[in-house]
């Protein structure tokens, strides 16, 4: 049986059966059986130690960091892209890092790996035209509408450990939304989550990215090969409310809150620039945009065509 321990509100880790360790949040998570042998988890947290607020500032590693710019697609071929992304950096890109930006063709709803579906109103979804796809990582539910989705893939050597790598980038990503104007702070300490809590923002876990009290930011992470992978959404709306009309079983009291809430109407193209300039100088290195190269794209293609966009493995739990 897989043992569980849960860390904070939106935070929790996962011991498998075969020792694999997972790390996830409600935003994103953790890792397939037929990806196993490729794919654990980052590191297991430990309840005793909370997040400082700060990074260390222990340097990243010396990369050539390829920034692909905003595009939107759909579910499937996200999914598909970020994992495509994270197999070809750990398969060896030695001193090559990427940084993604993108959005979602449609409302989504993404699943944790892990995640049971049959606590979700599958046709009610479909009918409502929510589009519905089954991460490579684990946690909980979240509607993905108006928002930027951020992914960084690196090699993990270098970074100080998983969770600095964690908080270097949500420092960069803070600092970010700082420069927009919004007064975020990256939680310190740790808060309990109850095994049941479903899809809820109230209590945000160490390490995340707050304003007044509430979730702006959720990120996690995997360890595919030798690469980190890291990616989650900033919210440019906070509302989650849909989520109450899909899940069965309970209904979030209060959601995260939205940029545009903090700071009135900005652009997607102001908050991936933001991003983007903000991860450049917190993470040093040579930078410079690029596309998929063919091996991406053939392994992105397959991906999506073989798991990502087959219902049997959206709808396998």
């Amino acid at each position: 049986m897989a043992k569980v321990t849960f860390h904070g509100h939106a935070t929790c880790s996962i011991e498998t059966d075969d020792g694999t360790h997972l790390v996830i949040d409600p935003f994103f998570g953790e890792n397939p059986p037929a990806f196993r042998e490729r794919v654990t988890a980052a590191a297991e947290f430990s309840a005793e130690n909370s997040f400082p607020a700060e990074p260390s500032h222990k340097p990243a590693p010396p990369l050539v960091w390829r920034h692909l710019s905003y595009q939107v697609h759909s579910g499937a071929r996200n999914m598909a892209l970020d994992h495509a992304l994270a197999d070809a950096i750990g398969a060896g890109h030695g001193n090559e890092g990427v940084v993604r930006l993108y959005g979602w063709e449609r409302p989504t709803l993404s699943l944790g790996r892990n995640e049971p579906a049959a606590a979700y109103a599958i046709e009610s979804m479909r009918g409502s035209g929510f589009d519905v796809v089954r991460r490579p990582t684990g946690g909980r539910a979240v509607l993905h509408d108006r928002e930027l989705t951020y992914a960084v893939v690196a090699p993990i050597d270098g970074w100080g450990g998983v969770r600095a790598a964690y908080l270097r980038i949500n420092h960069a990503l803070a600092q970010a939304l700082r420069s927009l104007g919004a007064p975020v702070d990256v939680a310190s300490g740790t808060r309990s989550l109850a095994p049941d809590a479903g899809p809820c923002f109230q209590a945000p876990a160490a390490g995340e990215i707050v304003a007044a009290g509430r979730k702006l930011v959720g990120s996690a992470q995997a360890r595919i090969g030798s690469a980190l992978l890291q990616h989650g959404s900033i919210l440019l709306e906070g509302d989650q409310g849909p989520l109450g009309g899909v899940d069965q079983s309970r209904v979030p009291s209060h959601g995260p809150i939205g940029l545009r809430e903090l700071v009135g109407d900005v652009s997607i193209d102001e908050v991936a620039g933001a991003v983007a300039e903000s991860l450049r100088t917190e993470l040093g290195g040579r930078w410079g945009s690029g596309e998929l190269d063919a091996v991406e794209r053939e392994a992105a293609d397959r991906l999506e065509a073989e798991t990502y966009a087959r219902d049997t493995w959206t709808w396998r739990r």
